[in-house]
């Protein structure tokens, strides 16, 4: 059975996933295009909808106990790498006929696809828990986006939006697999910065796992075409308040890490398939490591800082390379 993109509704009448149909056609890079539209053959959009996205660098972190890398996501246009999914996702719509939808969201999410929408013309909705950092409501009013701040944990912003299914276009980045062919293009852009041989170990915070999942699926591609001959090592990098990935019936509590607050995610079954690791981290651990990003000059967010007490906590093997990904930025928190 399919489905038209325009269906309000991102999931199947039975309640299942939805998967996208389509196969990469074209690897032929734009050398000069140096935005991950530079992979435009393996986009499923012709429609670009684009704040100009920049391949985003990767840089050595100072850690004593061994090597390790950090992809600066947070340098995307609003500060996070919801941005690569947000493009296509906007992108996409815009081709379908789409002109106004809703989301929810921790916080970048929801400051990122209303940027998109507002580069693009579109109306949009955003329900996001009334906890969030002050600064990433703040992104969002600012696009001219109608806000829904909801009271209480993550899941009850998840259950305000769900209300309205069916009468809104529901442009869900947990739910749609748009979202995740845009963030399968950091597996692109990191194979292409490690030269086709992409690392053996890859870390990242994981709430609803688009960075892991979006990673694999790019990743895949890459082995279907030859371009790459290693699948690497996802690592999910959970805070101890939420961690879906260990243990079940799962509520959440409050943390610092607020955008990995996921209790259940739609793709839990998908993601325990392709991930490799979980390592769980406590607020004190995160803290920590927030402030240790700071002191080495990275600013970014508590929810990037998991990967700090993850990467001393795992045992990766001596001289293996190892690349974590920092999601958000640090502008979008006040803590000290």
């Amino acid at each position: 059975m399919t489905f038209e993109l325009s269906r309000k509704t991102p999931w199947c009448d039975c309640g299942g996933l939805f998967d996208l149909s389509f196969t990469p056609y074209d690897l032929a890079i734009a050398s000069n295009d140096h935005t991950f539209w530079r992979y435009g053959g393996v986009l499923p959009v012709e429609h670009r909808v684009s704040l100009g996205e920049p391949i985003t660098p990767i840089v050595k972190l100072p850690l004593d106990e061994f090597e390790a890398y950090a992809k600066l996501e947070y340098l995307l246009p609003t500060g996070s790498f919801k941005d690569r999914g947000a493009a296509i996702f906007i992108s996409a719509m815009v081709a379908a006929g789409v002109d106004r939808f809703m989301e929810d969201s921790s916080g970048n999410a929801g400051a990122s696809m209303s940027a998109y929408a507002a580069r693009a013309g579109m109306r949009c909705e955003i329900y996001c828990p009334a906890s969030a950092s002050p600064s990433k409501l703040v992104q969002v009013e600012r696009t001219g986006a109608t806000i829904h701040r909801i009271e209480g944990p993550r899941s009850n912003t998840t259950d305000a939006v769900r209300a309205q299914v069916g009468e809104v276009f529901y442009a869900s980045h947990n739910w749609h697999p748009l979202f995740l062919h845009g963030t399968k293009t950091m597996a692109y852009e990191i194979a292409e910065q490690y030269d086709w041989n992409p690392p053996q170990h890859i870390v990242a915070p994981t709430g609803g796992g688009s960075v892991l999942l979006g990673l694999h699926l790019g990743f895949g591609e890459l082995l279907q075409m030859g371009r790459i001959h290693l699948m690497p090592k996802l690592h999910a990098v959970q805070a101890e308040a939420c961690a879906p990935l260990a243990e079940a019936n799962v509520e959440a509590r409050p943390s610092i890490a607020e955008g990995i607050l996921t209790a259940n995610p739609p793709r839990l079954s998908m993601l325990k398939r392709v991930v490799d690791s979980v390592t769980l981290v406590s607020e004190e651990e995160i803290l920590e490591g927030f402030r240790w990003l700071g002191r080495a000059g990275f600013n970014a967010e508590p929810t990037s800082a998991v990967i700090v007490p993850a990467l001393r906590k795992m045992n990766l093997a001596a001289g293996e390379a190892v690349l974590a990904i920092l999601t958000g930025s640090g502008l979008k928190s006040s803590l000290l």
